[in-house]
């Protein structure tokens, strides 16, 4: 269902400009040419909308609903709606997957021209998401954001900040509203004024409003109005009968003509009232400032203004209806209307609506579970259990499926089973089945689980179709469900793990660097935490060791807090890495959580890990009913391997979580005739080019006997190809050549018969194979991170070849850096060659104001050390 919001803010408020403030319009300019993104952050009154509203091409006013994140991203849809259509955006923010929408709809606008966007009453957005759903906007070109609200936050990481100083008048902009609303008022008594109002502009213009209607009593000079007694200066002299029906309309925040009828108003006699009562026109109605407005109200009887306020929150509906009737203390019909329509807004993804209403009726006990269910969706998961429990225990059976589902998300079947138990004496078996199955394929009961209906991926994976279950995965990636899943059944956090198991891992780390931004927009602890373990998953299969353990550390340091089970994933990595108390924990923790699938699979996790990295496994293996981890124990640990479940399972010969040494895999389809090559020395061969050069073979590092073979070994590495082409480089003679040949044929080819042709030494190259890592040959290590370590190739080698390598090296990371085109590549490029004047125009063209000057210095600096001089660059300051 789509979310409602009225067209009126939509629209840029109609406010009199008696005053051209070029002053703060220059400063706003100026600010805009350093940040996509300024915030007007002052107190009520400061004329925040006034000066942002004529500059606005797209205008949004955020309702005080919009602290849920989901009914923001519907604000910011609907500004936009006319524009981009957005029904695909509307499907999401339906489904309540408000975070996909956010992203959708920032890559909507990257098909429109340039703009400026205004978002009014920003204090109101969500204080946590509310500055990462605008983020990836102000990546479109073009794009300006004014945002204006009460304070500077939460938006001060993301924009400049435009405070009240600024925004206050100064003496010559109070003398100018002067001359237009008090011609006749002295310049003496309008500075006194100022002064006294410290430039407040909604202050000094009820001040020479009153001035103007001859109602200015001395005192107002002296006691300048305050929130709480703006009406008394706003309401002087109009008579009571106007004032009254002022009043009245003030309880609706915003008036039109139906409005008015229903009031038994007239409103044309409200319009003429406007610029008295500093009302802002907009369309065909006018809006109440919010001082104004709570000002005006303060004037009626309380039992009169609480009525009016009853009647304006059944005209809205609702959750602003909900908040209205909190307003006027009928805490009974707001609890009605959330109780009648709570359900239905947590399945739109409102959940931080209904935890604000909850919190603000916290009397009423039947709420508890909406609340309980609620907080579990937010990923509240200890807060979520003290009330369910305590529902249960005054019986309340539909507590009893919400701690099963609570249980669920945090993968504790063991806890789960006593309350499913009893939901299934108490409720029907069809509502209690699926939770029944779901906890059954928690806790690896893999078959009564598929024979009560368990389905879908998951349930693929723990009985074993792995790659059915990652081709389900990205299927669900192509064509989401239509609702999100949530906590460790989100999909990327799936998928993620699915990959490193039987896809690509590098892909998978994609997934779960998606994951966990995911898991930062929706601010759940459990996601982010997830995710950075799946991190680490995909970073083990790669047997990049080093980033997988902080993966896994940091994955740990989230987990804290958190359910015990969540810990359990980032455990089983560091074990795997070779700690063997954080095993031994995960193991335990696993048990104890009841989940016999998981501890076989971070056991057999550990154990080919460990055996990738030419360690032992002391432990045995568990018992499951998974097929696919009860043949990996069973093959564990290669020697010899299976060719078969290599041919069933062909991804274990890529970079996967459960993969066997390659060259052990490789040397089984060898044995077995599966492989197409005269000899499989069945070794690994491990060549650091960048830095000091050195070579392992399994593991060992290899100790040449002759200096001549390490520097042929790092010619062939360099590229150096050809029997004559080697032997001039190196200045030996043929014998001498065949001697160092056959000291590499030694160390990286053991146990070759003769004559047969080599596996990693043809005549007279190195052959690339999945046996042989290089790290000079790596594509997958980003540029950044190869230009950081400041590693040169070859770095203990002196030789004229090797020379050439390392310069046509740093050429081409330089230029990976200029094609990356981040501020960070490009300042990156500008250190490898500050000569090189084509990162510096990037730069320049990126409107980085800082990263250029930093780069236009260093540029600077290099030429002056040559005693060379440049021109003016131009550009930014």
């Amino acid at each position: 269902m789509r979310y409602f919001i009225p067209a009126t803010r939509l629209l840029p408020p109609r406010i009199p400009h008696e005053v051209r403030r070029s002053r703060v319009r220059n400063l706003l300019f100026s600010r805009w040419q350093e940040s996509p993104a300024v915030i007007l952050a002052a107190p009520a009154g400061y004329g925040k909308s006034a000066l942002l509203a004529p500059l606005a091409e797209v205008w949004v006013t955020l309702g005080e609903e919009a602290r849920d994140p989901a009914v923001f991203v519907w604000h910011l849809l609907a500004a936009y709606r006319d524009r981009i259509g957005g029904k695909a955006i509307e499907a999401k923010l339906k489904s309540g997957d408000w975070p996909g929408a956010a992203r959708a709809l920032a890559e909507a606008l990257t098909t429109l021209p340039p703009h400026t966007l205004v978002v009014d009453e920003a204090h109101r957005a969500p204080a946590r998401e509310g500055p990462s759903i605008l983020k990836p906007l102000l990546d479109t070109p073009g794009l300006r954001l004014g945002l204006a609200g009460r304070r500077a936050a939460p938006w001060e990481a993301l924009a400049s900040v435009i405070g009240p100083e600024a925004l206050a008048f100064d003496l010559e902009e109070a003398l100018a509203l002067a001359r237009a609303l008090a011609p006749s008022m002295a310049a003496f008594d309008v500075e006194r004024a100022w002064r006294l109002v410290s430039g407040w502009p909604l202050g000094l213009r009820v001040l020479l409003r009153c001035a103007a209607r001859g109602m200015l009593p001395e005192r107002a000079v002296f006691e300048p109005p305050e929130p709480e007694s703006i009406s008394a200066y706003l309401l002087a002299g109009l008579k009571p009968e106007v004032a009254t029906l002022a009043a009245r309309a003030a309880a609706f925040t915003e008036v039109g003509p139906e409005e008015a009828t229903r009031l038994g108003i007239e409103f044309e006699a409200l319009e003429t009232l406007a610029e008295d009562l500093l009302l802002e026109r907009v369309g065909h109605r006018l809006r109440f400032h919010p001082l104004v407005r709570s000002a005006l109200l303060r004037t009626l009887p309380t039992e009169e203004a609480r009525a009016l306020v009853i009647r304006a929150a059944k005209h809205k509906g609702g959750i602003e209806a909900a908040v209205h009737l909190i307003e006027a203390g009928r805490y009974h019909e707001a609890a009605e209307r959330l109780k009648a329509e709570g359900a239905r807004w947590l399945e739109q993804g409102l959940n931080h609506s209904v935890l604000y209403l909850t919190e603000r009726l916290t009397g009423h006990a039947d709420l508890s579970l909406l609340r309980a269910e609620a907080l579990r969706q937010a990923g509240r998961y200890a807060d979520a259990e003290v009330l369910f429990l305590e529902a249960a225990k005054q019986g309340e059976a539909e507590a009893l499926l919400g701690l099963a589902r609570l249980y669920l998300d945090t993968v504790e079947p063991a806890k789960a089973w006593p309350h499913l138990r009893a939901a299934r004496d108490q409720l029907p078996w069809t509502k209690v089945r699926p939770l029944w199955a779901e906890n059954a394929l928690n806790a690896g009961r893999i078959r009564e689980a598929l024979r009560l209906g368990a389905e879908g991926p998951r349930a693929l994976l723990r009985s074993g179709r792995v790659e059915q279950a990652l081709a389900a995965v990205r299927r669900l990636e192509e064509t989401p469900p239509p609702r999100p899943s949530k906590n460790h059944r989100e999909g990327r956090l799936l998928l993620a793990l699915l990959e490193a198991i039987a896809g690509d891992a590098k892909a998978g780390l994609t997934a779960a660097e998606h994951a966990r931004a995911r898991g930062e927009d929706l601010g759940s602890p459990f996601v982010v935490a997830l995710a950075e373990a799946r991190r680490g998953h995909a970073l083990l299969a790669m047997s990049r060791w080093d980033e997988a353990g902080t993966a896994y550390r940091q994955a740990l340091a989230l987990s804290e807090g958190g359910p015990a089970r969540l810990t359990v994933e980032a455990l089983a990595g560091l074990g795997s890495l070779g700690d063997e108390w954080a095993l031994e924990e995960a193991l335990r923790l696993a048990e104890a959580s009841g989940d016999a699938w998981v501890r076989a699979f971070i056991s057999t996790m550990a154990a080919y890990a460990r055996l990738r990295q030419g360690k032992g496994h002391p432990h045995a293996f568990p018992l499951t009913e998974d097929p696919f981890l009860t043949a990996l124990a069973r093959a564990y640990p290669w020697q010899p391997g299976d060719a078969s479940l290599l041919e069933r399972h062909p991804f274990l010969l890529n970079a996967t979580l459960f993969a066997p040494p390659i060259e052990r895999s490789r040397r089984t389809l060898w044995e077995a005739g599966k492989l197409d090559v005269d000899h499989h020395p069945g070794v690994c061969i491990e060549i650091q080019a960048l830095g000091p050069f050195s070579v392992r073979v399994n593991g060992r590092q290899v100790r040449f006997k002759r200096a001549k073979a390490r520097l042929l070994l790092a010619l062939l590495v360099a590229g150096v190809e050809g029997k004559e082409t080697l032997i001039e480089a190196l200045e030996v003679s043929q014998g001498e050549f065949r001697v160092l040949w056959s000291e590499l044929l030694h160390h990286l080819e053991p146990g070759r018969p003769p004559r047969r042709r080599g596996y990693f030494l043809a005549p007279y190259r190195l052959v690339p194979r999945p046996e042989l890592r290089i790290d000079l040959w790596q594509s997958d290590v980003s540029p950044e991170t190869q230009a950081e370590s400041d590693r040169e190739p070859f770095a203990d080698l002196d030789h004229p070849r090797l020379d050439e390598a390392r310069i046509a090296f740093k050429e081409k990371l330089r230029q990976r850096l200029i094609n990356r085109g981040t501020v960070r590549s490009l300042l990156l490029a500008m250190k490898l060659d500050p000569l090189d004047e084509a990162p510096l125009e990037a730069l320049e063209n990126l409107g980085d104001s800082r990263a250029y000057r930093e780069a236009r210095e260093r540029h600077e600096r290099a030429l002056r050390s040559l005693g060379l001089e440049r021109a003016d660059l131009g550009g930014l300051a």
